[in-house]
């Protein structure tokens, strides 16, 4: 059951309540008064009889009398007088006046009960007994009953009618919340309840539409994280696309030349010619083989967990050291005596290795200086160079990366040209953080 019918079921309990004990007091009020009623109608007749009875000494017929008196109360509407010998036998009675009876039931409820008057003739010409008359006033009564009872019954329709109208307007923005909050699961975050109807409610529909753009926000936030790590991935395979090609290429031809060399020194007895071959693919394949071993140490770096933060990071500065002998690299690295969370270290690291190949491949620096510096419970990471810093403009995925990086484990990240005029990459990572959003 809605709560719209529950409201308006309880409100007409609740009016229909009030109305059976409106009737009920009403009831009680018309027996009170009917009660009233006929005890003074009966002080009247007793009143009116023993005025009769005083004259009764000069009358000569006081028979007569009697009955004459008796007849006086025909159509009176509360009292029958009725006329007896001292044996009881009627002699004459009066005649009420005629009133359609009402309901039984509405009879019994209504009547309370009014104890006869007798009256002795002082001469003993008979005893008049005046009876009280129900039905005349209980038919009165009646009618204004019905009518008192269809006015509580209008008003308890009404009074429905009335809480069915004003509930369901109240409950309208609920009810549009309850349209909206399914639609928002399916993932439909820009549907919005209107802020509308009782303060309560409109606070509800505010808030129902304030986690739509949060959820919004998120949503957005997921899908651009995941086409930065799409991207990455596709510039990480081109990466290693191209070193392949550029390395591992030239070194399996001229490994194929020096086989076919090779072959045909030992074809012709040619022995020592054929060993300058041998020694020749040896070296090309070692060097294969160095390759090999430098994308893996790109794609998960060993040392990292092997020997250290340190030492991984000072192997970043040789591999770019070998490939880029211009450029002057200096390191600030301390000893590993400190302890940091795994995601902390795999922060610090990523952030190095993106640091030092944006500056290689973008800045055409001279010099180079990694810094790491941990102390009151932070790893503080820096990597300067003194190339052209960079036109302000949008962040690009690898600055990007390295930004939900640092926040997943609760630090900051600053980038941005130095007082100096070179461009400077620092963040500060809490030693003891887990990381909180991005997989390391």
């Amino acid at each position: 059951m809605s709560l719209r019918y529950r409201v308006v079921i309880a409100v007409v309990l609740v009016l229909v309540l009030g109305a059976g004990a409106g009737l009920a007091l009403a009831g009680w009020q018309a027996r009170h008064w009917l009660r009233g009623e006929l005890t003074s109608a009966q002080a009247s007749g007793q009143l009116a009889v023993t005025r009769t009875f005083s004259d009764l000494g000069r009358s000569d017929a006081p028979g007569q009398d009697l009955k004459a008196l008796v007849a006086t109360f025909d159509g009176n509407r509360h009292i029958q007088a009725v006329l007896a010998d001292a044996g009881g036998r009627v002699i004459a009675q009066s005649t009420p006046e005629p009133a359609r009876p009402p309901p039984a039931w509405f009879a019994a409820l209504l009547r309370e009960q009014v104890s006869p008057a007798r009256l002795v003739s002082p001469m003993g010409a008979g005893v008049i007994e005046l009876r009280p008359v129900y039905a005349d006033d209980m038919a009165a009564v009646w009618p204004e009953f019905l009518d008192l009872a269809f006015v509580l019954l209008l008003s308890c329709l009404v009074g429905a009618a009335l809480v069915w109208v004003v509930v369901g307007r109240a409950l309208e923005p609920l009810s549009a919340v309850g349209h909206v909050l399914p639609r928002i699961g399916a993932g439909d975050y820009g549907a919005r309840a209107p802020e509308t109807g009782p303060p309560e409610l409109e606070g509800l529909s505010r808030g129902v539409n304030e986690m739509a753009e949060r959820l919004a926000a998120v949503h957005a936030r997921n899908r651009a994280l995941e086409e930065q790590i799409l991207t990455l991935q596709d510039e990480e395979r081109a990466d290693i696309a191209r070193d392949l090609h550029d390395e591992m290429g030239p070194h399996l031809f001229a490994a194929n030349v020096d086989l076919t060399m090779m072959a045909t020194h030992i074809g012709a007895g040619r022995t020592d010619a054929a060993l300058e071959q041998v020694g020749a693919v040896q070296a090309a394949i070692a060097h294969m083989q160095r390759l090999v071993r430098d994308i893996l140490q790109r794609l998960r770096p060993p040392r990292l967990l092997e020997l250290g933060l340190p030492a991984a990071v000072q192997d970043l500065v040789d591999f770019w050291r070998l490939r880029r002998p211009e450029v002057a690299f200096e390191t600030h690295l301390p000893p590993d005596d400190y302890t940091a969370s795994d995601p902390v270290l795999e922060t610090a690291y990523r952030l190095v290795q993106e640091s030092l190949s944006n500056a290689v491949r973008h800045s055409q620096p001279s010099r180079i200086t990694v810094t790491l510096d941990p102390r009151d419970q932070t790893l503080w990471v820096e990597v300067c160079n003194d190339g052209a810093p960079r036109a302000a403009a949008t962040p690009g995925f690898g600055l990007t990366g390295m930004t939900e990086r640092v926040t997943a484990t609760g630090g900051t990240l600053e980038a941005g040209p130095s007082e100096a005029g070179a461009w400077r990459v620092a963040a500060s990572l809490p030693l003891d953080a887990p990381a909180k959003g991005l997989a390391a």
